[in-house]
């Protein structure tokens, strides 16, 4: 056995102690064949480690082919959406902290936003869902001080990304600033009523061209891009807050519960209601008001 001595260095982490951690998850196969679309939390940032499949990110509107071993940041107010491979499926890690506060960065923001998002982990994934995973345990079994172990499990993760980890300067893409800035303008507006003849005479342009070259550059026609918006805030409400479907139905710009119900199932592929079971699970559907205060007071 070789001993390794520790020589003590003066140590300036630059990162603030009053991070806390929400929540952790643990999506099998079949938790991640249910899409996550477009959505962002202007609160918290998103910590995702696959561990096993393969998988489609969409990150702040750069596409991702995912695997095993990668591990993606989602700063706060990123817009992003998941799913994974319909053939091979996708196994994940995921938590969500607040108050992380870095130097000469955002709040709540682990890299810059010229970093690459995703991630290779390459020797460091065993370390990686070794700490994922025993912060799950902790929480599923309620083991006693699990809080306080999971916060410094929740350290020792952030110190191995920020201080350990090869991130790298995202690839440059050319990207038309004019529909930059008329999506910026779709995300800033999405719960409103918005027109697509409106958006096509901010471009000058026809409303058909309009719509042919917005898809070109994100994938989605406009109307879809709001949908997606739409129903991406509802699923990031309904296993985060306590509310009502019909609440949460007329909150994102429909009053008409049974078209919101089709469109949610059309999109993720089953109710909302049942989402909402089957994600939160049947204990914490039950006492979901209770940790909504909880989360409030973090």
């Amino acid at each position: 056995m070789t001993v390794q001595y520790y020589i003590k260095k003066i140590f300036r982490p630059g990162l603030e102690t009053n991070t806390r951690l929400l929540y952790v998850c643990n999506a099998d196969e079949f938790q991640t064949k249910l899409p996550t679309v477009f959505h962002s939390h202007h609160d918290r940032i998103e910590i995702v480690y696959i561990y096993k499949g393969y998988g489609i990110h969409r990150i702040d509107n750069q596409l991702y082919h995912t695997k095993a071993g990668d591990l993606l940041i989602y700063n706060s107010g990123i817009i992003h959406d998941e799913c994974a491979d319909q053939h091979t499926g996708m196994c994940v890690y995921n938590c969500a902290i607040r108050g992380l506060k870095i130097d000469n960065l955002p709040e709540n923001h682990l890299i810059a936003d010229d970093m690459c998002p995703v991630l290779s982990c390459g020797e460091m994934s065993v370390q990686i869902k070794h700490i994922f995973s025993s912060m799950h345990e902790q929480i599923a079994q309620n083991q006693s001080h699990s809080e306080a172990i999971c916060q410094y499990l929740l350290n020792v993760l952030l110190m191995i990304l920020i201080y350990q980890m090869p991130w790298q300067k995202k690839a440059y893409t050319r990207k038309d600033s004019l529909f930059v800035n008329l999506k910026a303008y779709i995300d800033q507006h999405y719960l409103n009523d918005i027109r697509i003849e409106d958006l096509s005479k901010r471009a000058y342009m026809s409303t058909s061209y309009f719509t042919h070259q917005f898809k070109k550059q994100t994938g989605f026609s406009p109307i879809q891009y709001i949908i997606r918006r739409r129903i991406g805030k509802a699923q990031s409400l309904l296993i985060s807050s306590d509310q009502s479907i019909t609440e949460i139905s007329g909150s994102i710009g429909y009053d008409n519960i049974s078209y919101f119900n089709t469109l949610f199932k059309r999109i993720v592929g089953m109710t909302p209601r049942s989402y909402r079971k089957y994600r939160v699970g049947e204990n914490q559907y039950k006492r979901l008001n209770y940790l909504c205060r909880l989360w409030d007071k973090f």
